[in-house]
This record gives C-alpha cells, structure tokens and sequence, in this order.
C-alpha cells in the first residue's frame, strides 16, 4: 500500500502533521462518546503539568498537550513511512495500536499519570485500545491524501504508453 521509490521527506512530514492534527480531532470526539478513564480519574495531561507546576491545571493546557502530542506523532508517522512503509501496517491501525501500548501501557504508569494497567475497568482499556486504532487509521488517511496532494505524480514513459505513477501505485501496469 505505502511502496514510496520517490522519498519526499518534507512533503511527508507536514502530511504527517496534518494528518495528526484531524487525528485529535477524531481523538478527541472518541473521548466524549467513549470516556477514556473513570469520572473521578484526572486526566493524564493535566496530572503531568501539574506534577510540574504543582498548581491546578487549566483543561486548556490538556488540550494543547492532546493535540501536540497528536501532531508530533501524526510527524513521526510521516517520517517513518516515507522510509519504512511497514510503519504504515494495517492502513495505520497497527502504529495507533503501537503508540497505545508503549504510552498508556508503559510510559504513564511508569510516570505515575494511571494506575497500573491491571488496575484500570475493562471500560477504560476498551476506550484507549479503539480510540487510538482510529487515531492511527485517521493519520494514516488524511497523511496518504495529503502528501498524494504536496507530490506531483511521475509521468513515466513505458513501451505501453504514458501513464502516471503515484506515489502509493508505482507498482501498477497499466495496458
């Protein structure tokens, strides 16, 4: 699906970002509809700040760390798959699914943000484990629209004929 010969680093990298940024968005309404950790349970982004400034947080910095985080990732997505396709496994699923495990089931309660994981409802695993397999099939799609968009397509010249090759489709023959 993600067979890149010509590799456009910058191109990839701001679809990325773009594709980061609709992530959140998606995120973000997936939490309302789903709510992604008990009612009495801050969270996690306003734990963080205020493990730094040890004063309430507003909800606003927890937005900014939601979507910047989003973003930074949505990036990394981009930059990975321009040079290793596999990164794109699963339309997206597989690296939302990967981001999923190393954070929520790793990073934040090493860092005190969650409980451990075996402490957490199955409602609350449900919520983080589909939530962010959208999330990685939203980067994924808006980065495969867009950089399709930032990169002109290759005309390329065959006994066949002209035909262009896109940057998902070099593998295509067209008779």
């Amino acid at each position: 699906m993600f067979s890149i010969k010509r590799k456009h680093p910058g191109a990839a990298i701001v679809a990325g970002a773009i594709g980061g940024l609709m992530g959140a968005w998606f995120k973000l309404g997936w939490e309302v509809t789903w709510a992604p950790r008990a009612a009495n349970r801050i969270p996690e982004p306003m734990v963080l700040v205020t493990m730094f400034t040890h004063a309430p947080t507003p909800v606003w910095a927890s937005l900014v760390i939601h979507f910047t985080f989003s973003i930074l990732s949505g990036i990394a997505f981009g930059a990975l798959v321009e040079f290793f396709p596999i990164v794109a496994l699963g339309a997206g699923v597989a690296f939302g699914l990967a981001i999923w495990i190393g954070a929520h089931e790793f990073v934040m309660p090493l860092m005190g943000l969650t409980p451990p994981t075996w402490q957490l409802p199955a409602s609350e695993q449900g919520s983080e484990f589909f939530g962010h397999a959208l999330w990685g099939l939203v980067i994924a799609v808006f980065y495969t629209y867009f950089r399709a968009r930032f990169v002109k397509p290759e005309r390329v010249r065959s006994v066949r004929g002209d035909h262009i090759v896109t940057p998902f489709a070099e593998s295509l023959e067209v008779y």
